[in-house]
């Protein structure tokens, strides 16, 4: 299931379509291995067979990575002051994204099977943070 709570249609972690650079990221890498589409070989074949992960988990583990350093801040900067911030009405105008930064640290979280209780505290431990979001 993803976390839109869909049942996926398309790969394991995303009920959505995939975007325009996992498209242009899997077009290259089969150009580059000189497959074609006769050949009928899935996007998580040709991401195993070259080693590497997926836009969607890069994109994850990036999001992790900083988030251990924003909660590693001194509380002046100014990141870490947006981050603990509240919007300034309750509702949001139309159109507008629908998850905060929080809301999608959470998700994330959840996604890498991260406790969403502790991890502030566990942020402030390096080592096993790195080892974690690994």
């Amino acid at each position: 299931m993803c976390p839109c709570g869909l049942k996926s249609r398309y790969t394991v972690q995303s009920c959505c379509p995939p975007s325009y650079t996992e498209v242009f990221m899997m077009r290259h890498l089969l150009s580059i291995m000189k497959i074609t589409w006769t050949d009928k070989v899935t996007n998580t074949d040709i991401l195993e067979r070259t080693g590497l992960l997926s836009l969607e988990d890069l994109l994850i583990r990036m999001n992790a990575r900083w988030t251990g350093h924003l909660m590693r801040m001194s509380p002046d900067r100014l990141p870490k002051q947006i981050f603990y911030s509240q919007l300034s009405s309750r509702y949001r105008k139309r159109g507008c994204r629908r998850l905060r930064f929080k809301e999608t640290i959470k998700r994330n979280l959840k996604l890498r099977n991260i406790k969403t209780d502790s991890w502030t505290l566990l942020s402030h431990q390096r080592d096993k943070w790195t080892a974690i979001v690994k």
